[in-house]
């Protein structure tokens, strides 16, 4: 059976040093800057994103992994006998799925094996990780594909914005909802849905309270017994006092996570939700 190589793209926001211990392939999404082109996490990363927006007052556009792209990624590995599973954003907010599996069907059956993720950010980096499991328990591409897509609708994706400012610039929401958001206070909780994002929740006042009510949809979880409690994330966008926070809350209901992984919003998923966002993403038994 060939070795198998786990590629992800760029927004799944997994930290480097996690990367580099279990060898996951990273696709950069491009960013599109005026008249410039740079390349998530490559060229450009979120302090350098937030420090442009600033200065010229304007959202970059992010594009979708091409076809082309996607060839060029696959065929560095099929040349070295890999077969690839491939996760992606969720097909319902890029068309990176799309692109990456019709690219996949240019191979042998079995060879390419792309999964649509229905999520994004810290929830890919998780399904990302089991994939590691699975391909080290030495499942097969076609295997681990297999499981992923059973795990695909347990995954719960949902954060914390602190800001409507990005939605609004990005097209969003409409400047009254941007200005109700300022007056109120809104913290707005973004989940997804089959794939797509949506408010599923809103608070006013503190980012501390959002946050709590979106503990208390993850704690009533384990409380049922549901909690796969092998990877949770902790994923934000310049959000160190809400990192400790959700920590903190972690410990003090005595909850047993296995690896409860802390990690930071690339470029890609800042551009939409701005700093201060913050999310927990986990898994159902």
């Amino acid at each position: 059976m060939r070795k198998v190589q786990i590629i992800t793209d760029s927004g799944s926001d997994i930290p480097k040093d996690l990367i580099a211990k279990h060898n996951i392939y990273i696709v950069p999404y491009f960013i599109l800057f005026g008249e410039k082109t740079y390349r998530d996490g490559v060229d450009i990363t979120t302090p350098k994103l937030y420090e442009m927006v600033e200065k010229n007052k304007i959202l970059p556009k992010t594009a979708a992994i091409t076809p082309l792209e996607w060839k060029k990624h696959f065929d560095s590995f099929i040349e070295q006998d890999y077969d690839i599973v491939c996760l992606t954003l969720s097909s319902k907010i890029s068309s990176t799925f799309q692109n990456a599996y019709l690219t996949s069907q240019e191979y042998e059956q079995g060879r390419v094996v792309v999964v649509d993720s229905k999520s994004l950010s810290g929830a890919l980096a998780l399904l990302t990780l089991k994939a590691v499991k699975y391909r080290d328990q030495g499942m097969s591409a076609v295997e681990i594909g297999q499981e992923l897509d059973k795990l695909v609708p347990k995954m719960h994706t949902q954060f914390v914005i602190k800001t409507l400012e990005y939605l609004h610039k990005g097209g969003r929401c409409s400047a009254l909802a941007r200005l109700l958001g300022t007056v109120l206070a809104l913290k707005p909780q973004i989940k997804m849905f089959d794939g797509k994002l949506d408010v599923y929740k809103k608070s006013v006042g503190k980012m501390s309270r959002a946050v709590d009510h979106m503990l208390n949809d993850f704690f009533a979880v384990a409380e049922m017994g549901k909690l796969d409690s092998e990877f949770v994330f902790i994923t934000h966008s310049f959000a160190p006092k809400m990192e400790k926070y959700i920590i903190q809350k972690i410990k003090q209901s005595g909850l047993k996570i296995q690896n409860l992984i802390v990690s930071h919003a690339g470029v890609v998923i800042s551009t939409h939700c701005g700093a201060g966002t913050i999310g927990i993403l986990y898994l159902e038994k």
